[in-house]
């Protein structure tokens, strides 16, 4: 199979994990939208330690959790090493059953930083900056 094949299989198959219809929400828990700016790729990754089955959203039981999401961005430049991977940490003691949530990020060159919002749009907390590399 042909280089150019397997990267179209490859694409096939991640795209279809997007176009799968999301979860009916479960009005007994909180639902965390995670929204990426143009450009930008935000994935949820790991919810109270433990990897998440969906990159799109995160579904948490009333209370205290640690959500961790990943940024992946292109800084631009003019080298081969401008892609950028960030794992950002969100931890939040009152999440509400019922409720709406999402999380965003902005990076600024290699620094990072995500913020928890509730279905008002209000800010609700900040993440601490974290610095960036291609590692993640």
């Amino acid at each position: 199979m042909s280089l150019k094949k397997i990267a179209s299989v490859a694409l096939l198959i991640a795209c279809s994990a997007c176009a799968a219809p999301l979860p009916e929400h479960n009005p007994a828990m909180a639902w965390i939208d995670v929204l990426a700016q143009p450009g930008q790729q935000l994935s949820a990754q790991r919810m109270d330690g433990h990897k998440v089955d969906d990159a799109r959203y995160f579904q948490v039981s009333p209370g205290q959790h640690k959500l961790q999401v990943r940024l992946s961005y292109d800084r631009g430049g003019s080298r081969g090493d401008n892609q950028r991977n960030c794992l950002v940490e969100i931890r939040y003691a009152d999440f509400s059953a019922g409720q709406k949530y999402s999380i965003r990020a902005l990076a600024k060159g290699w620094t990072v930083r995500a913020w928890l919002y509730n279905s008002d749009g209000q800010r609700v907390i900040e993440s601490q900056p974290v610095r960036c590399g291609a590692q993640y």
